[in-house]
């Protein structure tokens, strides 16, 4: 249903007034408007317990009638809205003749008493014509629950056409059957057993597939796998004993008729061993995910605790129809959230954990039981309940290896070309590094599978997050300011300086580029020691030699902390002032000093003179960017530096003062000083 609010939006460029407050907001939702429901759905969860506070505070304040008649008579401003709609022609994006509507939710109508960031649009609706639109097989009314004959008839529809039709699909598929060292024999659903249990497959004649959960530990206390429970667990587990969870996995597990289950509590021995199993399990996660028929995501269950299934309101996701008026007249619109996958998979809950990543990548087939509905992932289909017949690939921004073929082919691809193939794994990085790990020292293990695929594709060595060809550009990654008001490094080591896998928070990798013309630094060498014989996990040292001209820095604070950080810090380079907004032709602050960690000022550094940086890379023309490396010294007497962070800028001014030479180079601490270049150690 759509409710009476969102039936006056109208098509125009301007921004409009949307709801006035939270309580007719909130009421919307409650009544299933498919448009609210929507917007709430991208809201966090602080943000809707807000908003329903306040609505409950004001419930008397105002009525949903009066409101409906100040929406007519368009006397609202919209700075008293908590949200906003606006919308522009669908052309520019790929749709002629539809329009995109996209509403906004003001966070501070429901933190009154907080800073909060400004209002930002949240959802993104496309709007069809009626008359334009072909309705094949509309969409029947969906059940009240994911664990409906209905909706399990979906799922089992799309695992079946997988196998069978998928000829993409089919040529990733093994033909030898690969089995984990431990899996779960749920025996089949017609069975009247109760129990299932563990099995040592090198020790059991297998012929048959079998399945994987993806799910979130949480905090709850439930069974797992330890040397001391290791031989109960052959003998049977009653399914009593095992959380809600686990136990709506075996169900599903037989339900598509398959009678192995793999889960990483039960599995993998999680106590006893001194992490001895844990660490070989390690070792082979990507196939254990690969060679899985079919791989169960529990996407928002918080622990095992949570059921896989949900009880849902069909209507208030449903896309409907809507009557829009466009330049006085009016029309009728199907209605679709046009960001939809992203919010519901991408986003979900399961997926902003850092193991789940290379889960979701490597498996073959993905079926998600989500917040409202399933989802569907294969390397030729996306689908959902509200869509069984599929949708474009490009509904989910996901970075995904089932687009990349072996050897380095990319799938849906017109260049096929080399850069292209790593810029999968920038995507990859970006990804994973807004993902949280519950073990921070999990940080390079949890992508480990995925490197091991990418290797082979790229055919290149892993040096610690990064790859050796490109490594001159991959080095000049930087933290990203959108996802948490600070990075920050672990106490305990992890990885040099040097390698993005040192910080906790979301990164910019550096990007790839064949022009190494524009590269102001040479990767002399490096050496990276790994804690076992797999180089794409644990790492205890490592160095870089990096050649390249430094520059004496001193980093002086510009005004109070900033949430974004980009314009804290002036900059003063061998002795020449780079203020921020020193050119004002340019829109952002600059420089942009992007540390990779906080740190309130730098007194210190710049009285002892241990602040240095490196440019690294020049963009061609005049307002190309310049880069460099921020560098703190750690032994002046060998060379040997810590990365700290990385600056930005634009314009000659700005290339200029960073380039100039002081004269003093050659008294620089350095391994080596030779035709006005230093070769430092970076660890």
């Amino acid at each position: 249903m759509i409710c009476v609010i969102c039936t006056k939006i109208k098509i125009d460029t301007q921004t409009l007034p949307h709801h006035q407050t939270c309580q007719s907001f909130k009421n919307s939702v409650d009544l299933g408007c498919y448009i609210c429901n929507r917007l709430w759905a991208v809201l966090t969860l602080n943000e809707r317990c807000a908003v329903s506070s306040s609505a409950e505070s004001t419930s008397n304040l105002i009525s949903d009638a009066t409101e409906v008649s100040i929406c007519n008579k368009q006397i609202r401003s919209i700075q008293n809205c908590v949200t906003t709609s606006w919308s522009q022609e669908g052309s520019i994006y790929g749709h002629p003749g539809c329009y995109l509507l996209s509403l906004s939710f003001d966070a501070s109508k429901a933190f009154p008493q907080k800073v909060v960031p400004a209002t930002y649009w949240r959802a993104s609706f496309l709007l069809q014509p009626l008359n334009d639109l072909l309705l094949c097989n509309p969409r029947e009314r969906l059940a009240g629950t994911t664990k409906s004959a209905q909706a399990l008839s979906t799922a089992k529809s799309w695992v079946t056409e997988c196998v069978t039709k998928h000829q993409h699909c089919k040529s990733f598929s093994s033909e030898r059957l690969w089995y984990p060292t431990r899996l779960l024999d749920c025996g089949s659903l017609r069975s009247s057993e109760t129990s299932c249990r563990l099995i040592e497959t090198n020790k059991t004649s297998l012929d048959e597939p079998y399945m994987t959960l993806s799910h979130c530990w949480g905090h709850t206390n439930c069974l797992k796998l330890t040397t001391s429970n290791h031989a109960q667990l052959l003998d049977a587990i009653p399914l009593s004993l095992l959380p809600q969870l686990y136990q709506d996995a075996v169900y599903i597990t037989r339900y598509l008729g398959i009678r192995y289950l793999w889960i990483d509590s039960l599995c993998i021995i999680q106590e006893g061993d001194g992490l001895l199993d844990w660490l070989k399990e390690a070792e082979v996660m990507g196939q254990v995910y690969s060679n899985s028929y079919c791989n169960i995501s529990a996407a928002n269950a918080p622990d095992s605790d949570h059921t896989l299934f949900c009880i849902r309101n069909p209507e208030a996701f449903l896309p409907q129809t809507i009557g829009i008026t466009v330049d006085g007249c009016t029309h009728r619109y199907h209605v679709s959230d046009y960001r939809f996958w992203e919010t519901e998979v991408s986003q979900a809950l399961i997926n902003t954990r850092g193991w789940v990543l290379q889960e979701r990548l490597l498996s073959p087939r993905v079926l998600h039981f989500g917040e409202r509905q399933l989802f569907w992932e294969c390397r030729q289909k996306d689908a959902a309940e509200v869509s069984p017949g599929g949708l474009s690939h490009k509904s989910s921004r996901c970075p995904r290896l089932k687009d990349l073929a072996p050897h380095g082919v990319i799938v849906n691809d017109e260049t096929n070309s080399d850069a292209t193939a790593y810029n999968y794994w920038v995507q990859i990085v970006r990804t994973y590094t807004a993902c949280q790990l519950s073990y921070p020292n999990d940080k390079l293990v949890a992508l480990s599978a995925i490197a091991k695929v990418m290797r082979d594709i790229l055919r290149d060595e892993y040096v610690a997050g990064m790859w050796r060809r490109y490594l001159g550009f991959e080095l000049l990654w930087s933290v990203r300011g959108d996802l948490t008001r600070f990075a920050s490094r672990p106490q305990k080591y992890r990885c040099p300086s040097w390698s993005w896998a040192a910080v906790d928070g979301g990164i910019n990798p550096g990007l790839p580029d064949v022009d190494t013309a524009s590269l102001l630094i040479e990767v002399v060498d490096f050496k990276v020691d790994y804690l076992t014989n797999d180089n794409t996990s644990l790492v205890q040292d490592g160095w870089l030699h990096l050649r390249g001209v430094l520059k004496q820095l001193k980093l002086i604070r510009h005004g109070p902390l900033k949430t974004r950080g980009y314009g804290d810090w002036n900059m003063l380079v061998n002795g020449q002032h780079i203020s921020v907004l020193t050119d004002s032709a340019y829109k952002e602050p600059q420089p942009h000093v992007k540390l990779d960690a906080f740190y309130d000022q730098f007194e210190e550094q710049n009285a002892k003179e241990t602040l240095y940086c490196m440019p690294a890379r020049v963009r061609p023309g005049a307002d190309g960017s310049i880069y460099a490396l921020i560098l703190e010294v750690e032994d002046p007497q060998r060379g040997v530096y810590r990365r700290i962070g990385l600056a930005r800028g634009w314009g000659e001014e700005m290339k200029g003062k960073m380039l100039a030479c002081s004269g003093e180079e050659d008294q620089f601490p350095c391994e080596q000083f030779h035709n006005g270049l230093h070769m430092i150690r970076i660890i």
